[in-house]
């Protein structure tokens, strides 16, 4: 195969392994809306509590561990010596995934009494079975995506996400209708990341089937392969389930928090079921960054490997330019039209603010995502498996003492205040590699234009809800949204056109802009 046509498999195999993972991305944040919308905030909570469990596992066998065994497959010439390593890997992640679900399984009610609901123990027994699969999962995805086949990988992300969504929705509504309470919803609904496992596990066997395999060398390939799947692949792991993390201190501190607040139980889990719904949100606003750095990645990679220094410069600085002004529109778009979001997709209007400052974490997780797709293209994993644990320190350390000091809005800022130290350190850390991705001049003229556009979709919200009295709030909040999404979009690409934030290639990397400006063209 020639160089060329190899560079195009690799770009069309990179393609339709973005757009399976912005199609999983997207469901697995959408589904969340018409969920809370039957089983209501208790429901929402059960479910949230445990999701953080679930969003690991799944980050380990959907994301991180299939890339970094790819990427030792295309190091490894000999197939045979292929098929030893992936065998071996198989092992180990075999080995640490039932430690997991035994440790699931039989630590359950100790799990959920740290969370302050002994109630949450079936909820977690039902999700540990997930971790049985993984093993098998990762090392397939890993092997096709290293042979770059990319097909067995994206089928199976999408294949998992829509019967894990349907089982989720199919049986919240079942479940609803026969009155069934939060706890049994919410175990019935994590029952799903098996029975979507299995499904997934058939895909990769079916493409298994059709491949024919070499036999195993049974060599020892690398020497402290164990060492390297917790460093190398614990690392890409970390960044991929960065935000999980810390939503898992919140299942472990949040309520117990706000008992100290001086809540009682119930009013603690309404509330931070309101509270989750920020998750979804940001979810929703990563999906772009997401597939951007997944895009991006393979071109940086090679860029470094051939030492082509001024392309990776670019590709690398225009990826964090255009990303950090599309992180910082959604969040101030966010943060100004939250009570009309929050009453659309949620039927209230509570906690605003709390939801409002939480989604500031798309920005800096933008940040942290960039950087580690920087740092992992030239080889390095330390200062971000570093910069991430410290972080995820800070959140365990001040979460649970904020909130029963200043209430759930605590718990907000505990996450943005950890996510500043992972910045923080990553940029302190890797300095050298990462100079140069961000301009004093692009930002000041970004907070300019999000000022103005802020004021703007303020100012409509306010005379479109003073001058249109509709009785369903729902509808209100619906027309309101409607206007203000498109008239803030307008604002800020006018005022990045007109005070010159972006260059040329820069404006070319902005998702749909680059179909207008060739169209125009």
């Amino acid at each position: 195969m020639t160089s060329n046509s190899r560079r195009k498999q690799i770009l069309a195999g990179t393609f339709l392994l973005t757009a399976a993972a912005f199609i999983a991305k997207f469901l697995s944040a959408v589904y969340r809306v018409p969920f809370q919308n039957m089983v209501g905030n208790v429901g929402f909570y059960v479910y949230q509590q445990i999701y953080p469990i679930y969003g690991i596992g799944m980050t380990v066998a959907l994301n991180g561990l299939p890339l970094f065994i790819s990427k030792l497959v295309v190091d490894i010439k000999d197939p045979r010596d292929q098929m030893a390593v992936i065998y071996r890997i198989q092992l180990l992640v075999t080995i640490l995934s039932v430690t997991f679900f035994l440790g699931l399984q039989f630590g359950a009610t100790w799990i959920a009494a740290a969370m302050s609901d002994v109630r949450l123990a079936p909820v977690i027994k039902a999700v540990s079975w997930m971790f049985l699969l993984g093993p098998f999962l990762a090392t397939w995805r890993g092997y096709f995506q290293g042979r770059m086949n990319m097909r067995p990988t994206a089928y199976s992300q999408v294949i998992e996400q829509v019967v894990r969504v349907t089982f989720i929705l199919v049986s919240a509504a079942w479940a609803v209708h026969h009155f069934a309470n939060p706890y049994q919803i919410g175990t019935l609904a994590m029952f799903s990341a098996p029975i979507a496992g299995v499904c997934a596990l058939l895909v990769l066997y079916v493409s298994l089937c059709r491949t024919r395999l070499p036999k195993s060398s049974h060599r020892q390939v690398y020497t402290r392969l164990l060492s390297r799947i917790l460093f190398e692949g614990g690392t890409l792991c970390l960044v991929s389930a960065v935000m999980l993390l810390l939503q898992l201190v919140d299942s472990f501190s949040v309520v117990s928090g706000l008992r100290d607040f001086g809540l009682s139980f119930s009013t603690a889990q309404n509330i931070k079921g309101i509270y989750d719904r920020s998750q979804t949100l940001v979810q929703l606003g990563m999906v772009v960054t997401i597939a951007s750095t997944t895009a991006v990645l393979p071109n940086l990679s090679l860029a470094h490997a051939r030492s082509h220094e001024t392309t990776f410069d670019h590709l690398a600085r225009t990826t964090m330019r255009v990303n950090l002004a599309l992180s910082l529109a959604m969040s101030a778009g966010l943060f100004v039209l939250m009570p009309q979001i929050n009453q659309l997709l949620f039927s209230t209007a509570g906690l605003n603010l709390t939801i409002a400052v939480y989604c500031f974490s798309i920005v800096l997780t933008t940040v942290i995502l960039t950087d580690n797709m920087v740092l992992q293209a030239r080889g390095q994993y330390g200062p971000t498996m570093a910069a991430i644990l410290c972080g995820f320190g800070v959140k365990i350390i001040v979460n649970k003492w904020l909130v029963a000091s200043l209430g759930i809005i605590g718990a907000s800022v505990a996450t943005l205040m950890s996510l500043a130290v992972m910045v923080l350190l990553m940029r302190t850390a890797a300095s050298r590699s990462l100079a140069g991705l961000t301009d004093g001049r692009q930002l000041i003229k970004l907070v300019v234009v999000l000022v103005v556009m802020m004021t703007g979709v303020g100012l409509a919200a306010t005379i479109i809800g003073d001058w249109l009295i509709v009785e369903n709030g729902r509808l209100q909040a619906l027309l309101i949204v409607m206007i203000g999404v498109p008239l803030g979009a307008g604002i800020f690409l006018y005022g990045c056109k007109r005070l010159r934030v972006f260059t040329l290639r820069e404006w070319f990397a902005v998702p749909l802009i680059s179909k207008l400006l060739r169209v125009m063209k």
